[in-house]
């Protein structure tokens, strides 16, 4: 897993373990939603959320039980990577970090 990747399953841990109150230790890279039991509305209010903070467009009809955690930080690492390379082609200045 990139460094990126890590950087956005850390964020992904921390807002489950706030918004659900699922004890971080439990919140490993492997675990599924549906092993964490959070259902459809629950895993749609996260892509929304991440969509939000991240500042991307999070498809969450590709959220669904079989889903790890991993996934879904390598998804906002590809999301991200995907309009740096937008604004890259547009000439718009790429965030950095």
């Amino acid at each position: 897993m990139s460094q990126p990747a890590q950087q956005h399953l850390d964020h992904v841990r921390t807002y489950l373990a706030s918004a659900f109150e699922i004890p971080e230790g439990e919140l490993t890279g492997d675990r599924t939603f549906e092993s964490l039991e959070l259902d459809s509305i629950a895993q749609v209010e996260m892509f929304v959320t991440l969509s939000d903070h991240y500042g991307i467009h999070l498809d969450d009809s590709l959220a669904n039980g079989e889903m790890t955690l991993r996934q879904t930080a390598e998804l906002i690492t590809e999301a991200l990577e995907g309009v740096g390379r937008q604004r890259q082609d547009s000439g718009s200045p790429v965030p950095q970090g």
